[in-house]
């Protein structure tokens, strides 16, 4: 879109004046606003989209004058807003989306021309956008590290209630905490290169905001309520038991010694939980350990600590909540929370998180709160839903009814059995809007925990409205979770396997009713695409399964390869089958395979599997004569090479520009392929984020034998 004032499409409206003596103009067109930025005068390189970066809609004339033009939509000026003076928590959320939009930038090694209240759109959600996409500064290290000192005169202004002046944040806020004062100056100062400080500080933001955030309230009428909620629990006869079994098991410390035994006898105290425990983990395990497993202990020392105690805290609950009660409306929300719990362990195993086990814990605990009304206060239970009925909503009527949220039923609850921090606190609803980033485990536990919620009151919701609400859902949560909707149905049709086993372990139901029967078929609407599901055996992965997916798939492919090595083959054809296992087994957004042409001393990427592989190909290009890279580092010295961060500063030097401008992955690995001495080439694989790939040690060996498969095939084609 290319327009000239003659036009009159763009009528000004006012010029705003910025803190940093530029202007911005505030025009009109067919009803909508938007606000003008002039171009630059010299070319620049526009920044890669993001979502907390405005994008421009196109550019136009006025006077003499080049603009590109922002829309405005439902957002304001930052500027004018400030006048609400937004309370701490406010200003450090702001604070993180303005980090987290510069630590985008400085990934591409850009900067943003101007940061100020006047160049910054905040919507009604309280989300962040940043102008100046079109013009942003290439290669300018002291541009950056002014952004950042920006941001923090952004968060003097908005602590503050005024401008950044000289005078002390302490002065004009003695009552704001301490951790957000010393942050604030560290952003003033930028002592240090402008991505370390970016990062840092945006994981300490992030994490202030967890501490702060804890929704269990400590005053009011809400409190008075709780405490009346948990008084009439503990006056039910069969509560402090239950209390008890789950404090203790909670109550065992990872530096504990004896934990395994502690564990093992806890179990041991309830007959009917460990013949329980012992036929779960033998329905779905014993044909892997040559035989059934007959001891807790076994049972522990197979599956592992973690898995054993997160499966005694959900059959503790399950039991005592599922079996207690033939009320079909208990077993609909016990059923709820079971299949919550899986379908949270199933998105934090699919985007290969390493809080696989934890996320059960908090997908199960969204649906506690709703679980103990129905248990414990039956008639309430049943007034909530006669508003419901009547046209309240769900919330509503919650806290109508009880004087609080199920959220915060169900988190107080949870901290008075002595769960973790980290997963009371992912009890917390997200308000409406995008969902930030998570930066930390206790921030993933969260976003997995109320993803999953969100997923299952979809799927229990009316059939006619889900196809419409997919799109919107992976829109809230595309800055916090990759994931397409193919992924998701996927991950669904996963879990609704599993919960079918379960059931039938569990329950010993064949025909399960309600929610249940519900669960197990429900879909959110038509398949994307027309690829038919896996096979059930492979889906039918189990609750208590230890040996994790990416051991049995490389084992498995391994197993193929060796088979294939010993008749007739294609070199290409077997390099090919070795890629797809990597990627479908690791998990990898991408895999190559890249060879060395002699004539110009360079490395090409050949073949490979992944998203616009076609395009990334011509592009993957490395030049053996510029030693200091990872690559070049790798094929010299013929070692494997795992980047976990390629933007840590101890990286950054070693990860050659063209790479970086490809925006591929923060996380690889290199496996070079060397046959005495002769550099042929490497393996690669990668994931976009950082830290997203946590190989364990016996993976990484089977890795490695299949690189050494690939060199056996070379070796065996040359001779």
């Amino acid at each position: 879109m290319n327009r000239d004032n003659d036009n009159a499409e763009y009528q000004p409206i006012r010029h705003i004046h910025c803190s940093d003596g530029s202007q911005l103009l505030l025009a009109s067109t067919s009803g909508q606003q938007y606000l003008l930025m002039p171009m630059p005068e010299e070319a620049s390189r526009a920044a890669p989209r993001h979502g907390l970066l405005a994008s421009p809609s196109g550019d136009t004339i006025l006077n003499s004058q080049q603009y590109a033009c922002y829309p405005t939509g439902d957002s304001k000026m930052l500027a004018e807003t400030l006048q609400a003076k937004p309370d701490a928590r406010e200003a450090a959320g702001m604070a993180c989306d303005i980090m987290e939009a510069l630590l985008h930038l400085q990934l591409q090694q850009l900067a943003l021309p101007n940061l100020d209240a006047e160049h910054t759109l905040v919507d009604p959600h309280g989300q962040i956008s940043l102008l100046g996409q079109h013009a942003a500064i290439a290669d300018d290290s002291e541009q950056q590290r002014h952004n950042v000192q920006q941001a923090g005169q952004l968060l003097y202004q908005l602590l503050g209630g005024r401008p950044y002046s000289s005078l002390a944040l302490q002065k004009l806020r003695p009552d704001l905490d301490t951790e957000l004062l010393q942050l604030c100056q560290t952003l003033l100062d930028c002592p240090g290169p402008a991505i370390a400080i970016t990062r840092t500080s945006l994981a300490q933001l992030q994490d202030w905001l967890v501490r702060q955030q804890r929704f269990i309230r400590t005053e009011g009428n809400q409190q008075a309520a709780l405490e009346q909620l948990l008084q009439r629990m503990r006056h039910s006869p069969d509560f402090p038991a239950l209390s008890q079994a789950i404090s203790a098991i909670n109550h065992i410390g990872n530096a504990d010694s004896e934990r395994l035994q502690v564990l093992a006898e806890i179990i041991l105290k309830d007959f009917s939980l460990t013949n329980k425990l012992l036929k779960v983990v033998n329905a779905a395990n014993f044909s892997q350990f040559g035989g059934s497993v007959s001891t807790v202990s076994r049972a522990i020392v197979i599956l592992g600590f973690d898995t054993i105690r997160n499966l005694a805290l959900t059959l503790l609950l399950f039991e005592h909540m599922h079996n207690r009660s033939h009320a079909q409306e208990v077993r609909d929300v016990a059923t709820k929370a079971l299949f919550c719990g899986l379908l949270a362990r199933s998105l934090a195993r699919r985007s290969r998180m390493q809080e696989a086990e934890e996320a059960l814990i908090c997908g199960m605990f969204q649906q506690l709160g709703e679980l103990l009304c129905v248990y414990y206060f039956r008639n309430e239970y049943r007034l909530i839903h006669k508003k419901i009925s009547a046209g309240s909503s769900a919330a509503q009527a919650v806290q109508h009814t009880l004087g609080l949220s199920y959220a915060t039923l169900g988190a107080s609850t949870a901290d008075m059995w002595s769960f973790p921090e980290r997963i009371v606190s992912s009890l917390e609803p997200y308000p409406p809007g995008p969902v930030r980033q998570p930066q930390h485990s206790a921030a993933r536990l969260r976003m997995l925990g109320n993803l999953a919620n969100e997923l299952t009151h979809l799927l229990t919701g009316p059939s006619g409205i889900r196809a419409g609400q997919v799109q919107p859902l992976l829109v809230r949560y595309e800055r916090a979770c990759v994931l397409e909707a193919n992924t998701l149905h996927e991950v669904i049709t996963e879990t609704q396997a599993e919960f079918a086993n379960y059931l039938q372990e569990w329950s010993g139901e064949a025909t399960p009713q309600g929610n249940a029967q519900h669960l197990k078929t429900a879909a959110l609407g038509p398949h994307p695409d027309s690829q038919h599901p896996a096979p059930a055996a492979e889906l039918e992965a189990s609750y208590v399964h230890t040996t994790p997916a990416t051991t049995s798939l490389l084992s498995s492919g391994i197993q193929d390869i060796t088979t294939t090595l010993l008749g007739n083959y294609q070199l290409n054809d077997l390099l090919r089958m070795i890629l797809e296992i990597m990627y479908r087994a690791v998990g990898f957004d991408h895999v190559l395979l890249c060879t060395r042409d002699p004539r110009q001393n360079t490395l090409h990427a050949r073949f490979g599997f992944g998203e616009d592989t076609a395009a990334l190909l011509p592009q993957f290009k490395i030049d053996l004569q510029q030693q200091d890279n990872a690559f070049c580092i790798a094929m010299e010295r013929n070692v494997d090479i795992f980047i976990e961060d390629a933007s840590a500063p101890a990286i950054s030097s070693h990860i050659p520009r063209w790479y970086r401008q490809l925006d591929l992955a923060q996380t690889f690995i290199i496996f070079p392929l060397v046959l005495e001495k002769r550099k042929i080439g490497f393996l690669y694989g990668d994931k976009k984020q950082a830290h997203s790939l946590p190989l364990r040690p016996d993976e990484l060996n089977l890795l490695k034998t299949l690189r050494n498969q690939a060199l056996l095939a070379i070796r065996q084609k040359q001779n």
